[in-house]
């Protein structure tokens, strides 16, 4: 049928998933991954929702840019602000899903639901479903302090 499990995913292919993971587990890329699922934003719209400076902005934004998972888009200012958005690709190889823990502590079940999903969509068993884990990442400040 295809490749064994261990050579799923080429040299180059593993790098760029790790780059891509490391980048979008930081806490504050985190959240503004979060915030782009809504659409598209300027940095002005970043700074104000987040509550970080724009060269703190910049700085995650380049490196989420640098990962493949934002993209600059058009600026509708002349240039003096930046407006970014989620990169998607149009037939993805690969997916990484990231959850807060408190998302996963919400309701216990939804990775067994998320699982089942998945194995509904491919038609087929999950192997070794035990031994899936989604990635979540510990809570950020912020969500601390809103607790």
């Amino acid at each position: 049928m295809g490749k064994p499990d261990d050579q799923m995913l080429n040299r180059g292919a593993r790098t760029y998933l790790a780059h891509a993971v490391k980048a979008a587990t930081h806490p504050v890329r985190r959240e503004i991954l979060k915030s782009l699922k809504k659409g598209p934003q300027s940095t002005v719209d970043l700074e104000g929702e987040l509550k970080e400076s724009r060269y703190n902005l910049y700085h995650h934004l380049d490196v989420l840019s640098s990962a493949g998972l934002v993209k600059e888009s058009s600026s509708k200012s002349g240039g003096k602000i930046r407006h970014f958005a989620l990169k998607e690709p149009k037939r993805p190889e690969l997916a990484v899903l990231l959850f807060d823990e408190a998302e996963l502590k919400e309701d216990p079940k939804s990775r067994e639901n998320f699982l089942d999903a998945l194995e509904m969509l491919e038609g087929k068993p999950i192997p070794h479903r035990d031994k899936v884990c989604l990635l979540y990442t510990s809570p950020s400040p912020r969500d601390l302090s809103t607790s």
